[in-house]
Parts: C-alpha cells; sequence; structure tokens
C-alpha cells in the first residue's frame, strides 16, 4: 500500500497462479456483497472471509472490493474476476455431483419468463416427475436475460421475433394470436357475430411497453380483420399474460390470446373463440442449453420432454380451438365474418 492505494504489481510475478484457497470466500462474498453473509454461507468467521480477501488482493496486484460504510461493491477487476470464478466454481460443483455417482438425485435448473412458467411448465411438471422421479427442478421465473454459463444454470426458455434468436437455440414453437372469452361472459353480452361486437366486453390488454407490444395489439387485430377498432372501448390493463388468461377465464374481458397458452383452457370449455382464425405473429419461444449441461443425460430428457409436450400442443397438429355455441346469425355480409 502507498497513501493509502493499493500497488499494480502482484508480489507473486504476472504469470505466478494465484491459489484457490480463498477464490470460494470471493465468489460468496461478490455474490452476496457482503462478507458477513459469505462467512454464514461458508460457516466461517467474518475475520476469516476478510483475510482470504485481502490475501486474494494482494496476489492480483488490485482491489476487487469497494469498501464503504454499510455497502460493499465490486470494483471492475472485481466484476471480471467474479464473471470467471462463478461460473468455473460452478462447473466443478456439477462435475463432483456427477462422478459421486449415479444414484444421486439429478438436479435441472431452468430460467424462463413468469407467464411461460406459471401457464405451461407448473402445470405440466408433475407429467415429467413421474416418468423422472429422481431428477429435481429448479425454476427460475424472471423477464431478465440470465447468463446461462456464469450463474450455473441448465436451460432457458425465452421469447423473441424469429430474425433475432440466437444461434443456438431450437425454436420450441411459433407464436398465433387469437381472440377468447369466458362462456358466461358471451352468454351475458350476447352473440359475436362480428369483429366489432367484441366491443361489447372489455377489452384485456398486456402493458409491457416492449417492441413486441404492437403485434400483440387489438389495433392490429382489427386492422387484419378490415375494420377499425371500436372507438371508447372498455380496457383492462394487465402487466403479465397470465393475469390476462386469469381475467378472461373470470369473465373480466376478452384477451388476444397466445394459442400456446389457452389451447387446454379452450379443449375444458374454459374459454371460447368467437373467431376461428389466427392472428400470425413473428415472434417464438426457444430453447437454449448450457454447453456444460449438453451433454448430460438428465438434461437431455428435460430437453426432449419439453419439445415433445410443446409439439403435441402445436396447431398444426391439433384441430381448431372450440367456437362459442351461442347463436350466430349467418345471414351476415360475408366481410362481417373476417377476422385476422
Amino acid at each position: 500500500m502507498h497513501n493509502g492505494v493499493m500497488a499494480t504489481r502482484s508480489p507473486l510475478g504476472p504469470h505466478r497462479p494465484v491459489p484457490l484457497a480463498g477464490l470460494r470466500g470471493f465468489e460468496a462474498s461478490a455474490r452476496l456483497l457482503s462478507f458477513t453473509l459469505a462467512a454464514q454461507e461458508l460457516h466461517l468467521t467474518q475475520s476469516s472471509i476478510s483475510r482470504q480477501i485481502k490475501t486474494l488482493e494482494e496476489q492480483v496486484g488490485k482491489p476487487l472490493f469497494r469498501r464503504q460504510i454499510r455497502q460493499l461493491t465490486l470494483t471492475p477487476a472485481g466484476q471480471r474476476l467474479y464473471r470467471v470464478v462463478h461460473g468455473s466454481l460452478a462447473d466443478i460443483d456439477r462435475a463432483v455431483t456427477d462422478l459421486r455417482g449415479l444414484e444421486q438425485r439429478k438436479r435441472i435448473t431452468l430460467t424462463t419468463f413468469a407467464s411461460f412458467a406459471s401457464l405451461m411448465l407448473v402445470p405440466r411438471l408433475e407429467l415429467f416427475s413421474e416418468k423422472y422421479p429422481n431428477i429435481d427442478i429448479r425454476i427460475d421465473a424472471a423477464d431478465e436475460v440470465r447468463d446461462l454459463e456464469n450463474e450455473g444454470i441448465d436451460l432457458a426458455i425465452r421469447y423473441c421475433r424469429m430474425d433475432q434468436a440466437p444461434r443456438d437455440a431450437v425454436m420450441l414453437r411459433d407464436e398465433h394470436l387469437t381472440p377468447v372469452l369466458s362462456p358466461k361472459l358471451l352468454e351475458r353480452i350476447g352473440p359475436l357475430k362480428k369483429p366489432a361486437d367484441l366491443a361489447r366486453a372489455t377489452f384485456l390488454v398486456q402493458d409491457h411497453n416492449l417492441p413486441y407490444d404492437e403485434f400483440h395489439s387489438w389495433e392490429r387485430w382489427f386492422a387484419e380483420a378490415g375494420v377499425p377498432m371500436p372507438r371508447d372501448a372498455r380496457t383492462l390493463s394487465l402487466n403479465f399474460t397470465y393475469q390476462a388468461v386469469e381475467a378472461a377465464v373470470r369473465g373480466q374481458g376478452v384477451m388476444l390470446a397466445p394459442v400456446l397458452y389457452i389451447q387446454e383452457l379452450v379443449e375444458r370449455g374454459d374459454l371460447v373463440c368467437p373467431f376461428p382464425d389466427r392472428l400470425y405473429s413473428p415472434h417464438a419461444f426457444y430453447l437454449i442449453v448450457n454447453r456444460v449441461s449438453a451433454g448430460l443425460p438428465h438434461v437431455a430428457a428435460f430437453s426432449s420432454w419439453l419439445r415433445e409436450m410443446l409439439r403435441q400442443g402445436s396447431p398444426q397438429e391439433q384441430p381448431e380451438p372450440k367456437e362459442p355455441t351461442a347463436p350466430q346469425d349467418r345471414t351476415d355480409p360475408p366481410e362481417a365474418e373476417k377476422a385476422a
């Protein structure tokens, strides 16, 4: 140290390998941004963690943390080292777990967005568990894009434009949209003979403020149907797709829904499709596999099950959603029957 500033040259020399003993303490401290929490996680004392970090900083020749009152942050050097150490320790832990024997329970960590997890994964995971009882699943439901390798995540299900999909992504399903509402709401507002009749219900709107909103908008659906959207239409705005689905099932409005999410609800009679045509979306659902996990049998088994589960529900292989049973007036001109 010189005038409180750490020297930039490592006393071990520029090519001397850094001992591994303190890297576990550094990884926990950087991940938790707390020496105290890191010590608790590793069953060490706080002073022991502090000594490990101090020794590591001396070996690296750069400060790794900014120590402020009641706050600990990483320096640029600390951020760079953390990305490497975190991913490397995760790889080591997975390898050791596999080497301990085939009788050990396997675990898969999957990241996806909340609506897919709530509407597609969670209701069907029991089927996977019945087939593979020794595999545990951990779901990280977040809209943020995770770094699979650095965060030790095996699989990701992501939603994006087809022309912007990652190079190593596998398409699970393309996307089509169709209006849906509950049978009780349909009975309450009367038969829907033409798109403009939807104005008798509240339009459920997903308020994402994201670039793909234009492809999920009622304005686009009415434009594709060849008619303007009704003025002064009542709307209910929701942040997440699963909230809109729940509102539609409860009869709170009509939703422009991805077929993937509502097909089973239509088959059960919880929702009905007033118009049979579907609106094409340039987006799709993709599977991304961590290259480190790609060769693991349990990860391959889940990937295969997931692809088959979504393939069975694809629009190409399933019948059209059931149309409403409310009486329809077929004397209207053909233009009134158009839908996006």
